[in-house]
């Protein structure tokens, strides 16, 4: 029985829980981190799986907690990552008090996607049901310079090893960013529709690694809809719990979300 649930100083009850499985990347995204002289963890001080998986337990069966993304870094350099996933998709919430049986926890997954054709169908396989996948644009020049990998391709097929093996939802975050890529937005927006997955644009949050973040480089969310729903028409979808803002397209697969970072009405001004 659930002790009691993660509870914010807002009131708002917290029932994801976000595993960061490694610090090391395989792309040096100029918003996220510098080129070079980066400085890892010693791999002796991560988590094994085994404790992984006994953090989450308690998470799951004493704190409320029914689902469980796995990040980095980039989860997906960390070895044996399908092992990990089945040890987390055994976990199951605990019964209720009528006695009805509890669930399986909902397992997700962040990624650039780079390698996720080799690790799609092993996931899939291990328990994993769903993915968010960052693709900033669909040209490789920009590509390069965003990630300073030349990997575009690799990443599309990640998106469609994904589908092909059966995550539901698949879904792209886009961070966008004035004066590099926020003319993609339709763009980008067709890509989602051609697939029938949730493209979400992101604020230009200040992360700041190379000390460029600027606050009239935010493209906010009234002018990112204004773009897209000027040539494919939007409707609300209801919002729940998820910090995004979601639309589903009029005519057409797929569906679009804009989070907000930047403005957000409960951070400091």
């Amino acid at each position: 029985m659930a002790s009691a649930p993660l509870t914010d100083s807002f009131g708002r009850v917290h029932r994801d829980l976000r595993i960061s499985v490694t610090d090391r990347c395989n792309f040096r995204c100029s918003y996220c981190m510098p080129a070079e002289g980066m400085e890892w963890l010693p791999r002796s001080e991560l988590l094994t799986f085994e404790e992984i998986q006994r953090v989450a337990r308690v998470c799951v069966e004493r704190l409320g907690v029914d689902s469980i993304r796995l990040t980095g870094g980039e989860p997906t350099v960390r070895a044996h990552l399908p092992v990990l996933v089945g040890k987390l998709a055994g976990l199951r919430t605990p019964d209720g008090p009528g006695g009805e049986p509890g669930r399986p926890v909902d397992l997700a997954l962040t990624t650039n996607a780079a390698t996720f054709r080799s690790l799609a169908g092993e996931l899939a396989a291990a328990g994993l049901r769903r993915v968010n996948i960052s693709l900033d644009t669909l040209r490789r020049d920009r590509f390069v310079e965003l990630t300073r990998r030349d990997e575009l391709p690799r990443v599309l097929d990640g998106i469609d090893a994904a589908l092909e093996a059966g995550l539901d939802p698949v879904k792209v975050n886009v961070v966008v960013m004035r004066g590099v890529n926020d003319d993609e937005l339709v763009d980008l927006a067709t890509f989602g529709r051609d697939r029938g997955v949730t493209v979400r644009f992101i604020e230009w949050m200040p992360l700041d690694a190379d000390q460029q973040w600027r606050a009239d480089a935010v493209v906010s969310q009234d002018e990112i809809l204004a773009a897209i729903a000027a040539v494919f028409p939007v409707e609300p979808i209801v919002r729940g719990s998820v910090p995004s803002v979601r639309f589903a397209y009029v005519h057409g697969r797929g569906a679009v979300g804009v989070h907000t970072t930047v403005m957000c009405p409960l951070c400091p001004a």
